[in-house]
C-alpha cells in the first residue's frame, strides 16, 4: 500500500483542496439538510481569499490530495480550520494525522476550532485529541446548523 505523506500545499493545491473540501461536506449537506453550507457553495476566488495567511497542509497518496487542513495563527492562539478526508479514506487515521501535523506547525498556547454540532465523528476525533467544548460554545449558522467551539491548551508549551 502506499504511504501517506503530509506537506504543505500550495497555491496550485486549491482547486484540487475546494473540491475535495465540497466533496468530504456534502455528508453535512445531508445529515443538516442544508444545502447552502459555506464549505460547498465557496468558489475558488472565495475560498482562496479565504485561506490567506493560513498554514495548509494536504495528505497525498501518489500525488493524489486525500486530506486537507488549515491553521491561522492569532497572537498566542491558533484557529485549526476545514478538516477534511476524502470519504474513500475515512476511518484510516488521516484526520488524527492532519491534526497532528497542523498542531506542529504553530507555536501558540491555545488550539480552537469549531465542527458541526451533529458532527459526532469529528467531536470524537477532536475529543481524543484533547479539545473540550468551550464557555459560550454554541454558535448559530443557519436555522438548521449550529457550530460547537472547542479548544485545548498547548501541552508542549
Amino acid at each position: 500500500m502506499p504511504q501517506m505523506e503530509i506537506l504543505r500545499a500550495s497555491e496550485d493545491d486549491m482547486h484540487e483542496i475546494l473540491n475535495l473540501q465540497k466533496l468530504a461536506f456534502q455528508e453535512n449537506v445531508v445529515r443538516y439538510d442544508e444545502p447552502d453550507i459555506p464549505s460547498v457553495t465557496q468558489t475558488l476566488d472565495e475560498f482562496v481569499e479565504k485561506a490567506r495567511g493560513h498554514i495548509i497542509l494536504k495528505a497525498v497518496i501518489d500525488r493524489m490530495i486525500i486530506g486537507s487542513v488549515k491553521g491561522l495563527q492569532n497572537g498566542n492562539r491558533c484557529r485549526i480550520s476545514n478538516l477534511i478526508v476524502h470519504p474513500d479514506h475515512w476511518n484510516r487515521g488521516i484526520g488524527h494525522g492532519l491534526v497532528d501535523a497542523i498542531e506542529k506547525e504553530f507555536d501558540v498556547d491555545v488550539y480552537e476550532l469549531v465542527t458541526g454540532y451533529r458532527d459526532d465523528k469529528n467531536i470524537s476525533l477532536y475529543e481524543k485529541h484533547g479539545y473540550r467544548l468551550t464557555e459560550g460554545y454554541f454558535e448559530k449558522v443557519t436555522e438548521k446548523l449550529y457550530f460547537i467551539h472547542m479548544s485545548k491548551r498547548n501541552a508542549v508549551r
